[in-house]
């Protein structure tokens, strides 16, 4: 486009509208559990932006949207888990859920295999 006519500004999507959380998740890395697997029921995984705000989808149906935290909320649900805020009673889980529950089962962050791959990647 020439100097008068500059190239358009990209059309935020509807659920951005209005949203002062939003954060474009093109090319979000989007990490989830370690213990997370296909036959999971529930998939967690989060994005990290360089100004501190997460974005949470369903990574079994990440098309049902995106949730995102600022990062005083994010801390303030990673403080409430720490402190149990959370947890099941036991008597609802199984032996390996309490052990996992109870952090006694390593547990990392793993990139998700959803993650859009780079042109310039391998």
């Amino acid at each position: 486009m020439s100097e008068s006519n500059p190239t358009p500004a990209r059309a935020l999507p509807p659920e951005a509208q209005g949203n002062e959380k939003w954060h474009d998740t093109t090319d979000a890395v989007w990490m989830r559990s370690s213990l997370s697997s296909e036959e999971s029921e529930a998939i967690v995984e989060v994005a990290k932006f360089d100004d501190g705000f997460r974005a949470v989808r369903d990574g079994k149906a990440p098309e049902k949207g995106i949730l995102f935290f600022t990062p005083a909320e994010w801390e303030a649900f990673v403080l409430g888990a720490k402190d149990g805020e959370f947890d099941i009673p036991e008597e609802y889980l199984t032996p390996e859920e309490i052990a996992i529950q109870r952090g006694e089962v390593p547990v990392r962050a793993v990139p998700s295999p959803l993650n859009r791959k780079r042109p310039d990647a391998g």
